[in-house]
């Protein structure tokens, strides 16, 4: 395949050499749990076997007032566990055919074509990724990332599935403490008691001790929220809008809205049917990180032939995960909007 020349290889090479960092920014800055994450410093790097978290399950009980001589308890305490998360794996392709390259002879003709099929994978790559943040990771039998369906429930994953997943490898069901705030009655946006609603889903995560920083919800959502409360709301700095997003503020917290949030479907074990206006996440950011593998984190592969066709062909590779260690930090209500 002559056609592959110096020329080709040197602009192939110069082309991967910029594709990740232009990739990384796209995926970072504009998906929109992702920006709101990284601005708070829970987009991570790491590395292991599996991704393991410490969790805290009760209160130490040697604090307490003392006077004087009073011994203080100095009892072991338990109380701290393990949450293991697994590492999900996510791959693209770029392929070049010998055609293609005859048809797009000389370099800019070149660049243009590869500049093409690069800004093709980077839209695909970055909506795949940003659809499987808002999953509940058990998609392609259990190889898809883990998305707030799966972290911010009752349960497993998704028992209505058919498979029984524990996140973290703790069981929702054993362990009280390993649960979300689920409104269970749907949130009517049509009225001010649906923003009432809302209030108490905030609230009761808050009596959790866990502050919520971020609301992630659907257009539709988001806009009747924002029809029943611009009126009534008092403007502050949203950090979001910063970011390059639309919001608007619930109590302390910032409301987003993004194309992927679940408008149909079930969550929380399938007890939940989504409908109406859809999905809306509560979510406490500092008990949320997104994690990329150190050394596979879209990182280009070399454009190689395969041995029985006229093409090159690269791959763009990827290991990573949606994590949490405190699953009763976030919260989540199903929306009715007219």
């Amino acid at each position: 395949m002559g056609i592959y020349t110096d020329q080709f290889d040197v602009l192939v090479t110069t082309t991967l050499d910029k594709i990740r960092p232009v990739l990384t920014d796209q995926i970072s800055n504009e998906n929109v749990l992702l920006a709101w994450l990284n601005s708070k410093s829970r987009v991570t790097v790491d590395g292991g076997t599996v991704l393991r978290r410490p969790v805290l399950f009760a209160f130490n009980d040697t604090v307490g007032s003392y006077s004087g001589y009073d011994v203080i308890d100095t009892t072991p305490q338990e109380g701290m566990g393990w949450a293991e998360f697994p590492w999900a794996q996510h791959a693209g392709s770029v392929v070049i055919s010998g055609e293609e390259v005859k048809k797009n002879a000389g370099a800019a003709q070149l660049i243009n074509l590869l500049q093409a099929k690069f800004d093709q994978l980077k839209l695909s790559v970055a909506d795949d990724l940003n659809a499987m943040l808002y999953g509940d990771g058990i998609g392609n039998t259990q190889k898809d990332m883990i998305g707030l369906k799966g972290i911010v429930s009752n349960g497993t994953q998704n028992a209505a599935a058919g498979t029984d997943v524990h996140l973290g490898g703790i069981s929702a069901a054993t362990y009280t403490w390993w649960k979300s705030v689920v409104r269970t009655a749907a949130v009517d946006l049509t009225t001010f008691d649906g923003v009432q609603a809302l209030n108490n889903v905030y609230n009761t995560i808050r009596l959790n001790r866990s502050k919520v920083d971020i609301e992630v919800t659907t257009q539709a959502n988001y806009e009747a929220y924002e029809a029943l409360a611009v009126p009534n709301i008092r403007f502050q700095s949203l950090k979001a809008a910063d970011l390059g997003f639309e919001s608007i503020a619930h109590k302390t917290a910032e409301v987003v809205f993004d194309p992927d949030a679940p408008a149909t479907g079930t969550i929380n074990d399938g007890t939940v049917t989504i409908s109406g206006g859809g999905a809306w996440f509560f979510l406490n950011s500092d008990r949320l990180e997104f994690v990329q593998h150190a050394d596979e984190w879209l990182n280009p592969t070399d454009f190689v032939r395969p041995y029985n066709q006229d093409a090159k062909v690269a791959l763009i590779l990827s290991m990573g995960n949606l994590i949490t260690d405190s699953r009763r930090s976030h919260g989540v209500a199903v929306a009715t909007v007219v």
